[in-house]
């Protein structure tokens, strides 16, 4: 792709306030965007968290009283959970290194040393500490759902106002060993929305980066 087709998608995507409920997305666009968020990389590879697709509309209903009214969560022709662990154990690292082991056909003397050194590095941090890691990591996922979607002509709607512990509560994640980050909203954009037509508020180039 052209650099000015990416700063041109990058440009007409915004956070869109208003999804035509009339128009759902292309499945073979959704099911990119989820292949998108399969690939973004993560730290060690290790991927600490989930994606829940919710196409009920009674919980999304409930989740919109959660989100404080937010009305792209009803509307939007997708709506997704990303989930990030509250804590994790060897067993995450484990389950990479297993993956690797079976992906590339490797044996255990040849990533033994890398399982145990992930474990060591762990082995130190707080459940605070993880818990802050996790959410990070879906946040590059989130990022890579999003670009794909621009990409695609898809709009999006990333939604931190809600109430965390309520939409865990609904999407019966409380007892789990997850969290919810953040809810994506997908779908088409309202014609009405008049969001769409605002200039980009963004800091200068010159502001935002620094050379030393």
């Amino acid at each position: 792709m052209k650099r000015e087709e990416i700063l041109s998608d990058l440009d007409w995507r915004y956070a869109t306030k208003g999804f035509n409920t009339e128009e759902s997305i292309d499945e073979k666009d959704y099911q990119t965007i989820k292949e998108a968020i399969r690939l973004a990389p993560t730290s060690y590879g290790l991927q600490p968290f989930k994606i829940i697709e919710i196409e009920s509309r009674e919980i999304r209903t409930q989740l919109q009283t959660a989100g404080y009214g937010q009305k792209q969560i009803v509307s939007a022709s997708k709506l997704i959970a990303i989930a990030s662990l509250k804590c994790f154990n060897d067993q995450l690292i484990d389950r990479y290194i297993n993956l690797s082991k079976e992906t590339r056909s490797l044996k255990e003397d040849q990533v033994s040393g890398y399982r145990n050194f992930i474990k060591n590095v762990f082995s130190h941090w707080s459940v605070d500490e993880k818990k802050s890691w996790s959410e990070k990591q879906a946040y590059i996922a989130l990022g890579f759902a999003m670009l794909a979607a621009a990409e695609l002509k898809v709009d999006t709607c990333a939604l931190e106002g809600i109430d965390v512990q309520q939409v865990n509560e609904i999407l019966k994640l409380k007892s789990s060993d997850y969290n919810v980050s953040v809810l994506l909203a997908l779908g088409k954009r309202a014609e009405e929305d008049q969001s769409q037509h605002l200039k980009k508020v963004r800091l200068d180039a010159s502001v935002l980066f620094e050379t030393i």
